[in-house]
């Protein structure tokens, strides 16, 4: 009984250390052409592929990386799964200015979903989320955060009247050169890529 037991340990220590990507498959994957000028916006920062919470804490240790707070002025951060709470100083900063704007305009707040991915976060995502992208996405680079449009002041529900309004939000800022977005259906969320301007 005690080698099963051994046994299953060492295998579950073996499988739990192999990486569940296989990075020169992962950058085969071609984006798509509405996504492509995301992840170029995302590469300008000068971050590498964000393979593993080892190159996060190398990145916050050299003062890249500055941490997203959970509550601001026009948004509030919901507890992270498969993100870090962590962005580029410009994204952190526009993300600051983009919900304080959108609290202007409103009084409300919106729900920030995702942030910071690595690889590793995206192989864990992909088993819980079929949708979750097999390439390289611009959360791998910390330039880029997801913003709920069923969840405002923490409510689950569709308010058409606060989405148009973080719509506007969203545009103003990318008309200004300073953001990419698309609109997730099935996530119901926007996904924010910040540009390096």
């Amino acid at each position: 009984m005690r080698f099963f037991v051994l046994s299953f340990l060492l295998c579950f220590s073996f499988l739990k250390s192999q990486k569940c990507y296989d990075l020169k498959e992962v950058l085969k994957v071609e984006p798509s052409e509405l996504y492509k000028s995301h992840r170029l916006a995302a590469q300008n920062f000068g971050v590498d592929i964000l393979e593993n919470e080892k190159s996060v804490d190398k990145y916050i240790a050299r003062g890249k990386f500055q941490k997203v707070k959970k509550k601001s002025r026009g948004y509030r951060l919901q507890t992270l799964q498969h993100s870090r709470p962590y962005l580029v100083k410009k994204a952190r900063t526009l993300l600051e200015k983009m919900a304080a704007k959108f609290a202007t305009d409103t009084k409300s707040f919106f729900v920030v979903s995702s942030v910071t991915r690595t690889l590793e976060d995206q192989c864990r995502l992909r088993k819980v989320n079929a949708n979750a992208s097999l390439g390289i996405s611009s959360h791998n680079y910390g330039a880029a955060f997801d913003i709920s449009y069923v969840r405002f002041d923490h409510v689950l529900r569709v308010n058409t009247k606060l989405e148009k309004e973080l719509e506007k939000v969203l545009e103003y800022y990318k008309n200004q050169g300073k953001i990419f977005y698309i609109k997730e259906k099935q996530q119901s969320c926007y996904h924010v890529t910040v540009r390096n301007f």
